[in-house]
């Protein structure tokens, strides 16, 4: 998983960093609790792991 930063105006999402990936590519999209807060790519990651427990990821993923 890869992390970058990007800044939200209310309606769009503008990245700040380069985005390195295929140009279709599903994504997590994580806003800070607290406006103001910055997060940074090792939180991000940080934040979403575990959030598939129970969904046996691995195994779908193994199948495609």
């Amino acid at each position: 998983m890869r992390a970058i930063r990007a800044l939200y105006d209310g309606h769009d999402i503008k990245p700040i960093e380069p985005i390195e990936a295929k140009k279709e590519t599903e994504v997590i999209v994580i806003f800070p609790d607290e406006i103001g807060e910055r997060v940074t790519p090792e939180d991000a990651r940080r934040l979403s792991r575990g959030s598939g427990k129970g969904e046996r990821l691995t195994e779908k993923l193994l199948k495609l």
